[in-house]
């Protein structure tokens, strides 16, 4: 029997750790790169901000922050397009879509002024949102409330609108956009899906998600399969304007297409808040803070300064 040396045994020995290790290392790479295929698509982009008081209307402005990345230990800064402007006070809507709630708890209620969503945005989003300087600068703002039966009159004549009546006017530091307002400053009919789509931030998309999760387990019978399908929102997800529908218990939308719709109130959908702010109030606080800064400044150099000389 032929004799097997040390040194083959240790060459054997050495070859079999190599493809364990070779083969560690590709099961990890595997892994890795499926991590990454089923990770959530990006739902930020670089977008080119100025500042509030060089605004014009189409630029974007940063203002306010919200939880958007998905991550609660960071801050992000809220962008606002600029709609329209007044003396030095200019309207502002969030460029993407960074919310996502009801727009009431009852099927019924597809009024603005007694809507949850109302109620969220002025005093919830509000401060959370908005510094106390910020949420000076905001300004209160009367609403109309028109009827749908104008809208409807150019988009679907042949409709039969539920709520004929406009509603009393309101008065809100952040609101919605009506069918007029959003006609006035995205065209009529509202079908131009270029301007109306607009993405959902990543902290959307996992709530987005979690509800759905939950609806389907949890209250969707397992009888309707084609139930639990969640249409793709990662480029565009429908957002809530504050009129009522022209279907019976509904409201306007922007759709997944882009273009209006209508869903039940007590469905959840995109919001995408707006507010008319001051700038003229709002740089006048920023130059006191930045003055305030500087004496500070000034006082802390000289305190440092008259220790080193003794």
């Amino acid at each position: 029997m032929r004799r097997v040396s040390s040194r083959n045994i240790y060459f054997l020995l050495l070859c079999l750790c190599l493809l364990i290790f070779c083969g560690c290392g590709k099961k990890q790479v595997e892994t890795t790169t499926e991590e990454m295929t089923t990770e959530e698509p990006a739902t930020t982009e670089a977008l080119e901000t100025v500042t509030l008081k060089d605004a014009e209307i189409g630029d974007i402005v940063q203002m306010g922050t919200y939880e958007q990345d998905g991550d609660a230990e960071t801050e992000d800064p809220i962008c606002w397009d600029v709609l329209d402007k007044d003396g030095n006070a200019v309207l502002l809507i969030s460029h993407d879509v960074i919310a996502y709630q009801r727009f009431s708890d009852n099927l019924k209620c597809v009024i603005w002024e007694d809507s949850q969503i109302r109620s969220w945005l002025n005093q919830e989003f509000y401060a959370e949102a908005f510094d106390e300087e910020e949420q000076a600068s905001i300004r209160e703002t009367t609403l109309e409330n028109p009827s749908t039966v104008g809208f409807a009159a150019h988009v679907d004549p042949s409709g039969d609108v539920q709520v004929r009546e406009s509603r009393p006017d309101t008065k809100d530091k952040i609101f919605l956009l009506s069918w007029k307002e959003a006609e006035q400053y995205y065209g009529n009919r509202l079908t131009d899906a270029s301007v109306l789509g607009r993405r959902p931030s990543r902290a959307v998309l996992q709530k987005r998600k979690a509800i759905f999760t939950d609806l389907i387990i949890e209250e969707l019978p397992a009888m309707y399969p084609y139930s639990r399908h969640l249409p793709d929102g990662t480029e565009r997800l429908p957002w809530m304007l504050r009129s009522t529908g022209m279907k019976d218990y509904t409201i306007l939308v922007i759709g997944y297409e882009g273009k209006w719709d209508q869903d039940y109130p007590d469905s959840y959908n995109g919001v995408r808040p707006v507010m008319w702010v001051n700038v003229g109030d709002w740089c006048q606080r920023e130059q006191e803070a930045v003055d305030t800064r500087v004496i500070w400044n000034r006082h802390i150099g000289e305190i440092q300064q008259t220790i080193s000389y003794r």
